[in-house]
């Protein structure tokens, strides 16, 4: 781990070399594994690999060529849908076995905690659990020898059309992922001193 965190940065110019599907499974299972709040992954990853649908997704993402000149792009995507009564919630809450009377009190805490909730405020909630879990990916893929890069500037109407999954799902980050030739760069970042607070 040590050295993925060293070694890692964000790519911007991949080769041609194309990412084997044994190594895309490996990234997305590994990936899913990753902490949400109280459990709930509410994510989707949508896998973009086809030429012309990279060139199209590069557009959207503010014709960044990392995005159009990769291997596979990986759509993070957040979903809403955590309200009383719908089925997302209430299966994943069932994964663990539970009593009729446990099962409806964990229900009853998801709904008292997120019915009041407006759409946007539940995107929010469910983004950061994304934004987890993208961290994750970028650090499984350098393990994997997969460069990476974490696009978050793209038009979003634009986006939601391509990954056209309904209301209930909206696209928070782009992975770029593939193989490069480039250099990786000195890593920059504040002291230990700096970011650390003792108390």
């Amino acid at each position: 781990m040590k050295k993925i965190m060293q070694e890692r940065y964000s790519c911007r110019e991949f080769n041609n070399q194309k990412i084997n599907q044994e190594t895309i499974n490996e990234i997305l299972d590994l990936t899913r594994l990753s902490p949400s709040s109280c459990g709930l992954e509410p994510w989707k990853f949508m896998v973009v690999s086809k030429e012309n649908d990279l060139k199209e997704l590069g557009q959207i993402c503010n014709n960044q060529a990392q995005v159009s000149g990769c291997s596979h792009a990986i759509i993070i995507i957040a979903r809403n849908d955590l309200k009383e009564g719908c089925d997302f919630i209430r299966t994943q809450v069932d994964r663990k076995p539970r009593t009729p009377e446990r099962l409806q009190k964990a229900l009853d805490h998801f709904a008292a905690r997120f019915n009041p909730q407006t759409d946007e405020e539940l995107m929010h909630y469910a983004s950061l659990q994304c934004y987890m879990a993208s961290a994750n990916m970028v650090n499984i893929a350098q393990s994997l020898g997969v460069k990476s890069c974490i696009v978050a500037g793209f038009d979003a109407d634009k986006l939601n059309d391509f990954v056209n999954l309904g209301e209930n799902f909206k696209p928070v980050l782009v992975i770029a992922l593939g193989y490069s030739d480039e250099e990786a760069p000195a890593k920059i970042r504040q002291s230990l001193e700096q970011v650390v607070i003792y108390k």
